[in-house]
């Protein structure tokens, strides 16, 4: 919830950003570089700039809401 908040942040600053879950499996080649208390893991990390509008996107299809939700009055 956190990285999402800061994404939408970003959103409405103009700025771009992709979470990185990957970092997990490089937190010790992280650590030569960071150092952080002995007692901290890199769970993720966030690449966060401005998007290159001459770079197609690729298309991101999604399921209708009504497949995914079930909304309860």
């Amino acid at each position: 919830m956190f990285l999402q908040t800061v994404m939408v942040l970003l959103r409405a600053e103009g700025m771009d950003s992709c979470p990185q879950m990957a970092w997990a499996e490089y937190h010790q080649t992280v650590r030569e570089v960071l150092y952080p208390a002995r007692d901290l893991v890199l769970a993720c990390g966030m690449s966060v700039g401005y998007a290159d509008p001459g770079v197609p996107r690729p298309a991101m299809p999604r399921i209708p809401l009504s497949e995914a939700v079930t909304f309860v009055t």
